[in-house]
């Protein structure tokens, strides 16, 4: 006689889709991987904001206080790049081994403690190893690391499209913390305000990181990849493991993918940090220089907002490659004039270019590598960007104390995003090496 477990199977499988109401009517229940992007969203608002988007703010007041240059002011932000570089390749490692909710809340301490130091300590040796070892740690296990890898773990079918979204936390953290940032300041002094901004951002990351789910569980399962019924029965192979780092090192596309869309991210930091000064040079107050940062993350956030809804059905090389060239010919407007309607135009368009990158090259990345390896490629991925981040940011600071103005770095910027264009398209012609990992 034959056994009767194929109807069980099919209830077991059809729950996990829906639950059902008194009445026997399905209910559709909302895939978990959702949740996790938003609680992406939340943690990329609270570490960008606070950090990167911000920073730009305590420029003026730090060098008036401190007695430092424009060039030595944006230090702070080039020795957290340089700790970046450094720590960045083992902890990608560790997320591909170790529990993520353990270094993300292992994070969001060292988040609340090195603001802390930073507002309180009046040694440069302290504030340097704050901003070499603590926050670098801090800012990519609470979020910058983890958010990308959960949502590559948790999306497969809607990958790019949860990338997209996820990503709008990184334009509303330069959106709404900066004016709040600046009011902090302006009423109680840049100290106190790196105390507040520090333990209230902080102590959001540690609840997020208490209560998130890493992993799909048994009964998670992405809409529009559901198994046959048959199929969601047997055991489910193992995929391959993680691509090994000699592998990855030797593979063009990991250079050509991530110098490119390194060297905008750059040129985007190096932007971030230089148009509240710049408009303050020009006469304008610190709510307006605050205020083109808003515009350029409130337009980034239009732009990862369409992309949500193209990202999945369109050529991510391609996209890149038009972004780039776009973003060259923008540049090129901030060498003409500093008006603050220019500066609010460059910003918006600056906006919409690196609202579609980010998510665009963690799509590709994961297309490229695959899941098993997203963490340590995305690990050795941060020392590329943060090493141009100090290029870009340092050189920034120089020609401005030695020229006067930032025309020279505005002319360079246009340049540099054509070559980044010619570089990704490269990539067209490179195969993926998803195929290499390591049973």
């Amino acid at each position: 006689m034959r056994p009767s477990s194929p109807r069980p199977r099919r209830a077991s499988a059809e729950a996990v889709l829906t639950d059902h109401n008194r009445e026997g009517f399905k209910v559709p229940r909302i895939y978990y991987g959702w949740a996790v992007v938003t609680a992406t969203i939340i943690t990329y608002t609270l570490i960008m904001g606070a950090t990167y988007s911000s920073y730009g703010l305590f420029v003026l007041p730090i060098s008036k206080d401190l007695g430092l240059s424009r060039a030595n002011a944006n230090t702070g932000i080039i020795i957290m790049n340089l700790g970046m570089m450094m720590q960045a390749p083992l902890l990608g490692m560790l997320l591909d081994r170790v529990p993520a909710r353990r270094i993300m809340i292992l994070s969001s301490l060292l988040f609340i403690a090195s603001f802390a130091v930073l507002a309180r300590s009046h040694s440069f040796w302290v504030n340097g190893a704050v901003l070499a070892l603590s926050l670098p740690f801090a800012f990519k296990g609470a979020g910058s690391l983890t958010a990308p890898l959960l949502i590559v773990r948790w999306f497969t079918v809607q990958r790019g499209r949860a990338l997209a979204i996820s990503q709008l936390g990184l334009s509303l953290g330069g959106l709404l913390l900066p004016p709040v940032v600046a009011a902090l300041i302006e009423h109680q002094g840049w100290r106190n305000a790196l105390l507040v901004t520090g333990a209230s951002c902080g102590a959001l990351l540690l609840a997020i990181s208490l209560v998130l789910r890493e992993r799909p569980g048994p009964n998670d399962r992405e809409p529009g990849a559901v198994l046959p019924a048959a199929a969601s029965e047997r055991p489910v192979a193992r995929g391959p493991g993680p691509v090994k780092i000699g592998a990855i090192l030797r593979t063009s596309q990991f250079w050509t993918i991530n110098l490119s869309c390194g060297l905008v991210a750059a040129m985007s930091s190096a932007l971030l940090i230089t148009l509240a000064p710049l408009a303050r040079e020009e006469g304008l107050s610190m709510m307006q220089a605050a205020s083109l940062v808003s515009v350029m993350s409130g337009f980034s956030i239009a732009s990862m907002l369409l992309l949500a809804l193209v990202a999945d059905r369109i050529d991510r090389i391609v996209l890149l490659t038009i972004l780039f060239v776009v973003g060259s010919a923008f540049s090129l407007t901030l060498t003409v004039s500093h008006t603050y309607a220019l500066l609010v135009s460059a910003a918006a368009a600056m906006g919409l270019i690196q609202g579609a990158t980010v998510p665009t090259q963690y799509a590709l990345l994961a297309d490229r590598f695959g899941a098993a390896s997203y963490g340590v490629v995305t690990g050795l991925t941060v020392p590329l960007v943060a090493g141009l981040g100090m290029i870009t940011i340092r050189y920034g600071g120089e020609v401005f104390d030695r020229t006067g103005d930032y025309g020279a770095l505005f002319m360079t910027f246009a340049v540099l995003q054509l070559v980044a264009a010619g570089t990704i398209f490269v990539t067209r012609f490179t195969r993926a090496r998803a195929a290499l990992a390591t049973p």
